[in-house]
């Protein structure tokens, strides 16, 4: 009696429900677990067949499989673990993990059945199914061309976005190492750049990758690290940008500010005609003067080497006078590519003050120049820059032929902060309202009669394509002072 009560005691603590059958299949024991699953108590089921615990078809089969192992000793379930459904006592069903032994104990023969609820693991493998097949189909279907490699950088999935960008089918990309894709010349650089993305959870990179027909598309690639786990080791994911569009709307765009920055230089230099004739008319008038006068002094006879020389060095003074000036309106009104090289912002407002000198004269203003020397150079087109200059200055004549507190324009050039050179353009105007300056660079905002709007906001188009910014400000003598702020070349 006492290993009855020790049996007993050890089915009931057990974990896993536990059911105990003689040979014909009859139920002999049922523990606390066995209670929980079923929901019947023991008296219910004590001595009934183990069918009444199975739902259709197990019920109609079981006692065949008994007779079937009695006669052959070849087991179907006894012995063997397997997954089945087992039948509650309201009829509901459940998923269980069921292992079937048999044991013989002197005259006594039955089967030992130990019964798991799987219901939760398998309600989580379906969920993790599921949620396996919706990621698969969003890889597949986004509209983003996503890129999946090991650390190696071996392409282990590319969908459908992907394989369309590049030109490939996956059978193609399955396998190839991501960098034999790109474009020769960005190989040995992105091959540095591949280990960064292995050593840092983001990058960024611009890359061109060579599509199946040879042809170049132009990309930003976002790179990611994945988590390990123990089932997956760390991968590599990229999502691929198609920048080719964008860089021809970026290139068109840089050809129509090309052709409206040239505009506006035509038409600042149509306005300034008379002026520019005047300072080409003068040295040429001295030309023609100095040449008259040697002429003369070879007709008398009397014309002595010395004076002849003094007089022909006069006329290519003059010369060269009319050619600096020719010069500059010819590189200001001369249409051609943007171009980018080392500027000396000094000497390039110094020959602005050339083209200005006749219609600040004819203004009665003067134009004051504090550069400081040695200033570090700048990068950028030096037409463009000198448009910028040019403008703010007659920007400044216009505004004191209203109203001036004083008779000079001034510009500055200074060092700013590190890295950073400013050229600070101020007149003696009336400067500029509140409700005007909250305008002040936006296109086609004019308070000209005949202005069109357009000079400050090219100028600020000029500078921006230069990496720098354009600023307003009042100054102490009730003009108006734009600073245009550019980088150094250093």
């Amino acid at each position: 009696m006492l290993a009855e009560d020790r049996l007993s005691a050890l089915l009931d603590a057990a974990v896993d429900a536990m059911i105990l059958a003689d040979e014909r299949g009859r139920i002999t024991r049922f523990n606390r677990a066995a209670e929980a699953l079923f929901g019947y108590a023991p008296a219910e089921v004590l001595g009934e067949n183990l069918s009444m615990l199975m739902p259709a078809p197990y019920r109609q089969e079981h006692d065949g499989y008994i007779q079937r192992y009695q006669k052959t000793s070849q087991p179907r379930i006894i012995g063997i673990g397997r997954q089945v459904l087992a039948q509650r006592k309201d009829g509901s069903t459940v998923p269980i993990e069921l292992s079937v032994g048999e044991f013989v104990q002197g005259a006594e023969h039955g089967y030992v059945g130990i019964l798991r609820d799987i219901s939760e693991r398998l309600r989580q493998q379906a969920q993790l199914k599921n949620q396996a097949d919706e990621l698969r189909v969003i890889f597949e279907n986004a509209p983003t061309p996503i890129l999946i490699t090991d650390l190696a950088g071996q392409i282990i999935k590319a969908n459908r976005a992907c394989c369309a960008l590049l030109g490939r089918s996956e059978e193609d990309l399955l396998g190839r190492s991501q960098l034999d894709l790109l474009h020769p010349d960005d190989r040995a650089g992105a091959q540095q750049l591949h280990q960064l993305s292995v050593e840092q959870p983001a990058s960024r990179y611009e890359w061109r990758y060579l599509r199946g027909d040879g042809t170049v598309v132009h990309t930003t690639n976002y790179a990611a690290l994945s988590v390990e786990t123990d089932e997956q080791p760390p991968l590599i994911i990229s999502e691929i940008v198609d920048r080719s569009a964008l860089l021809s709307a970026e290139h068109e765009a840089e050809e129509l500010r090309a052709r409206l920055t040239h505009a506006g230089r035509i038409g600042t230099l149509g306005e300034m005609v008379s002026g520019i004739a005047h300072e080409v008319n003068q040295p040429l008038t001295a030309i023609a003067n100095y040449a008259n006068a040697c002429r003369r002094l070879l007709q008398s006879g009397n014309a002595e080497p010395a004076e002849l020389i003094g007089t022909l060095e006069k006329i290519s003074a003059q010369a060269d006078r009319a050619g600096q000036v020719i010069r500059g309106l010819r590189s200001l009104t001369r249409k051609r590519d943007a171009v980018r090289e080392r500027l000396d912002c000094n000497q390039l407002i110094s020959e602005v003050a050339k083209l200005l000198e006749f219609e600040l004269r004819n203004s009665g203003w003067r134009l004051l120049l504090r550069l400081t020397p040695r200033l570090p150079t700048v990068t950028g087109d030096g037409v463009q820059l000198q448009q910028v200059v040019l403008n703010l200055v007659r920007n400044g004549i216009e505004a004191m032929s209203e109203r001036a507190s004083g008779d000079f324009i001034q510009v500055e050039t200074y060092r700013s902060g590190a890295g950073f050179i400013e050229i600070a353009v101020s007149d003696c105007g009336p400067g500029i309202s509140e409700a005007v300056e909250a305008h002040l660079f936006e296109p086609f905002y004019t308070t000209k009669h005949q202005g069109m709007g357009l000079g400050l906001s090219i100028c600020q188009s000029i500078i921006a394509a230069h990496g720098g910014e354009m600023s307003y400000r009042g100054n102490a003598m009730g003009g108006a002072t734009f600073v245009v702020r550019l980088p150094t070349a250093e």
